[in-house]
């Protein structure tokens, strides 16, 4: 303000109604005719919509819409991190690729609100699982992936794996009635599969594959995976 005799930035001030809002100030020096300031003059515009709209767009970008989980785009970063991380405390991440059994009849026998609902209950369960470090996010259709970090061994993700199968087996309420999924999972783990991160979707999507092909509604490993 005194360089340049103007400042402008986002403040927080009470609105009419005495709350807290955000607001955009736009400051300017006025000066009188000897060059010496005078007086200074002040707008005031509230922004406290266009954040939220922000926020929400924000929100919308990197969260699929139907269940509220994290999409493909914000998966890659908390990939990232969660790689990162795992590194940093010598510890395993699991990438985890599950795809929904018997999804799709469920659209073609009781229409797709139906299937709607059963994706928005399998998120709810699959949120209810997951700790702090872990992330479960959305891919499309009936595909989702759980990053599964702080791992110290594959026992304890197999025994988290093994309750992930009997949750989602649990029959699902819907306005017809029951449905009935299962879950087929292909897993791959970090640094022991020490590639990037794309290339780890891609392993784990190999071991689903291999769990499709065992019967269904189980887990298996990428084949190249290192077991210890």
């Amino acid at each position: 303000m005194q360089a340049s005799g103007h400042w402008a930035g986002e403040i927080w001030n009470r609105n009419p109604n005495g709350e807290l809002e955000p607001e955009w100030l736009t400051l300017s020096a006025i000066k009188n005719s000897e060059g010496e300031i005078s007086h200074y003059v002040n707008v005031f515009s509230s922004v406290g919509e266009l954040i939220k709209r922000q926020r929400y767009l924000e929100h919308a970008a990197n969260h699929d819409a139907l269940t509220g989980l994290p999409n493909r785009l914000l998966l890659a970063d908390r990939m990232s991190v969660a790689m990162e991380l795992a590194l940093r405390t010598q510890t395993l991440l699991a990438v985890c690729y599950l795809d929904l059994d018997g999804f799709k009849p469920v659209n073609d026998h009781w229409g797709h609100e139906a299937g709607d609902e059963v994706l928005k209950q399998v998120a709810v369960r699959l949120k209810s699982l997951m700790r702090k470090c872990d992330t479960v996010a959305r891919l499309g259709g009936g595909e989702f992936v759980l990053l599964l970090g702080n791992m110290t061994n594959l026992t304890d993700c197999d025994s988290f794996l093994t309750r992930v199968l009997a949750e989602i087996e649990r029959p699902t309420p819907i306005a017809q009635g029951f449905a009935y999924v299962s879950a087929s999972i292909g897993v791959t783990v970090f640094p022991l599969d020490n590639v990037p991160a794309m290339t780890l979707l891609v392993h784990a999507d190999q071991g689903l594959y291999q769990a499709k092909n065992s019967g269904k509604s189980c887990f298996s490993y990428c084949s190249a995976l290192p077991r210890q």
